[in-house]
């Protein structure tokens, strides 16, 4: 996309982490997605809008036929990542699939959820905007703590409550809703929306409100060509009916938003944060990430009390 935040230099990423990168044309997710089992599209769909809390068809940006291509986009990417023998992923999306194809959010979602229609299956680590250096930090935080790993924008922040909207266009895991091991559990808190007018190829944005509770929140940086970690802890929050409803509105309603409490002033985290795109696992892993870094001879930069 441009995004200077989200490429890195495959080179450094080689000798640095030992990590090669596959680089496959978008093309291939809307050639493959035609060959999909219809049967299993279908079923697919029947299972969403029956266990989530909604599935907003409005005839235009939302319809059961854009909800089974982006299925169909789902398997799609399952049989790449099989193919190619991929650990974990990025989905550039902007501009030609989001314009001309339908967004990549139900794909992205439960390629990141332990669980799909078909029933319990390993996460798979994917990065929207092909955000590299964030599947980077998402696969780091997946192998250290065996959950789902959050992906979000810093998108708002409630001076009044001191919270932070961390909310990315439809992509969290729904696994994050209730964190349960019952995916019904979490779909019934979860929302398909048609998308806004950011994507006018439509699709569903998969919204909900992250569950409460203890995380850990991390991000690879690059400062003058070196990295560094971004580290700290923060909970998330979630209030009655309307407040969510109030606090979600305050930016985009249609997304998936994570009502954030960091442990550390916001002052230094507008100073000293160094991406729009920030990832979190649950429990404290700070004393992990900080092994990571000595051994990787990359540099820790904790915030608060992780400092």
């Amino acid at each position: 996309m441009g995004m200077y935040t989200a490429v890195a230099n495959t080179d450094q990423w080689m000798r640095q982490f030992g990590v090669d990168v596959e680089e496959i044309d978008q093309w291939e997710i809307v050639r493959r997605s035609a060959n999909a089992d219809p049967a299993r599209v279908s079923a697919a769909r029947a299972w969403l809008e029956k266990h989530a809390g909604g599935v907003h068809y409005d005839g235009d940006r939302l319809t059961p036929e854009l909800l089974e291509r982006q299925i169909r986009a789902y398997y799609a990417m399952r049989e790449l990542i099989e193919e190619w023998n991929l650990d974990f992923s990025g989905i550039k999306g902007q501009p030609e699939l989001t314009t001309h194809f339908c967004t990549m959010d139900v794909a992205e979602a439960f390629l990141n959820d332990p669980y799909d229609w078909e029933g319990p299956k390993e996460t798979h680590v994917t990065a929207t905007e092909a955000d590299m250096d964030g599947a980077l930090t998402m696969q780091i935080l997946k192998l250290l703590s065996g959950d789902p790993v959050l992906f979000a924008d810093v998108r708002h922040y409630h001076a009044d409550k001191n919270v932070w909207d961390l909310c990315n266009s439809g992509q969290h895991a729904t696994w994050y809703a209730a964190r349960s091991d019952d995916p019904a559990h979490n779909l019934s808190r979860v929302h398909f929306h048609p998308e806004v007018f950011y994507f006018p190829a439509g699709g569903a944005s998969v919204q909900h409100v992250a569950a409460p509770g203890g995380h850990t929140f991390a991000r690879l940086t690059r400062e003058d060509g070196q990295y560094r970690m971004h580290v700290m802890r923060g909970a998330f929050e979630s209030w009655d009916e309307e407040t969510n409803e109030r606090m979600m509105r305050a930016s985009t309603y249609e997304w998936p938003h994570a009502f954030t409490r960091l442990d550390a002033p916001a002052d230094e985290f507008l100073g000293r944060f160094g991406s729009n795109h920030i990832h979190a696992v649950p429990g404290d892993r700070v004393e992990e990430l900080r092994a990571v870094c000595r051994l990787l001879g990359i540099r820790y930069d904790g915030f608060g009390s992780a400092a």
